[in-house]
């Protein structure tokens, strides 16, 4: 779930402020304080984002474990499946994701894996 305290960061990164039950104290003298709309506009915008956001994390982890299958001295006979996986991986992002009423992923045909 997105916050206000997200927003708060995303429209003024580094501003000095303190959220006490909801209740927002400006203490930046350099930055100048978001209105109200502003924040709501925020919320919704990253609220909108996370689907995507959390899409492309989890799919970059993937990438990630799968990267020394990459390297030239590779033993296995079946790189050419593993090149195939990681491209639908990158391609992932084509997909609508949305998140479900715990904040997981859904709506994601992820592709599998080959067998080693």
């Amino acid at each position: 779930m997105i916050t206000k305290a997200d927003a708060l960061q995303s429209l003024r990164p580094g501003a000095e402020w303190v959220l006490r039950e909801n209740e927002l104290e400006w203490l930046d003298s350099i930055q100048t304080e978001p209105t109200e709309e502003e924040i709501q506009a925020k919320i919704a915008e990253l609220t909108a984002a996370e689907p995507m956001r959390k899409l492309r994390q989890q799919r970059n982890q993937l990438l990630q474990q799968s990267d020394w299958r990459m390297v030239s001295d590779y033993p296995g006979s079946n790189q050419s499946e593993w090149q195939t996986y990681r491209q639908a991986l990158r391609d992932i992002t084509t997909q609508t994701p949305s998140l479900d009423s715990t904040g997981q992923l859904t709506g994601i045909t992820w592709p599998t894996p080959p067998n080693d």
